[in-house]
C-alpha cells in the first residue's frame, strides 16, 4: 500500500473511543480497581524549616497491626535531580523546609496508615531558616545544602561551594 495512503495528516480521522467518551462508559485508570491488596500510604512531613534529623523512630508504628512498611531516607540515600542532583525522596540527613517528606508509612487502610504516620517520632536539631533568597545569598548566611560542592550537576549549571547560590 503507498504510504500516501498511511498518512493521516490533512484529514479526517475517526476517533475509536468517541462514542465511549461521550457516552460515560469509557474507562480511565482511576477507574480500574486494583483488588483487595490495595495498600494505603502516609507521608511523615518535616514541621521545622531547616534541621538535622538526629533520629528517626519508627519502632511503633512497625507494631501497629496492618502496617506493611515504614521507610525513610536511609532505605533511599541516593540523591535526585534533573540539572542538580540536590534532593532525596525523604529526607536523608537534614530537611530544608516546613513540609519534606521525612518517612512514608505503608499499611492496609487510610485510617491505618494515618495513626501510623503519627507514631513515627523524628528528633531534629533546629538549624537557623533562610526565609529570603537575598539574605540567604549573603556571606555568612546559614547553609541550607552544605554539600553543594560535591553535588552532581550538569555543564551549564554551576553552584558556589560553601554558599546558598
Amino acid at each position: 500500500m503507498p504510504t500516501s495512503t498511511l498518512n493521516p495528516v490533512g484529514k479526517s480521522v475517526p476517533r475509536v473511543d468517541a462514542f465511549d467518551k461521550v457516552t460515560g462508559s469509557a474507562k480511565f485508570v482511576d477507574d480500574m480497581a486494583f483488588g483487595p491488596g490495595l495498600l494505603y500510604g502516609k507521608i511523615v512531613h518535616s514541621p521545622i524549616a531547616h534541621g538535622l534529623i538526629k533520629k528517626i523512630d519508627v519502632t511503633e508504628a512497625l507494631a501497629l497491626p496492618g502496617v506493611k512498611a515504614v521507610v525513610t531516607g536511609q532505605d533511599s540515600p541516593t540523591p535526585l535531580g534533573l540539572y542538580l542532583k540536590d534532593r532525596f525522596i525523604f529526607a536523608y540527613d537534614r530537611v530544608r523546609y516546613v513540609g519534606e517528606s521525612v518517612a512514608g508509612v505503608i499499611a492496609v487502610s487510610e485510617e491505618i496508615a494515618e495513626r501510623a504516620a503519627l507514631l513515627v517520632h523524628v528528633e531534629y536539631e533546629e538549624l537557623p531558616p533562610v526565609f529570603d533568597p537575598y539574605e540567604g545569598a549573603q556571606p555568612g548566611a546559614p547553609l541550607i545544602h552544605p554539600d553543594l560542592g560535591s553535588y552532581e550537576v550538569v555543564n551549564f549549571i554551576f553552584p558556589k561551594p560553601g554558599t546558598n547560590i
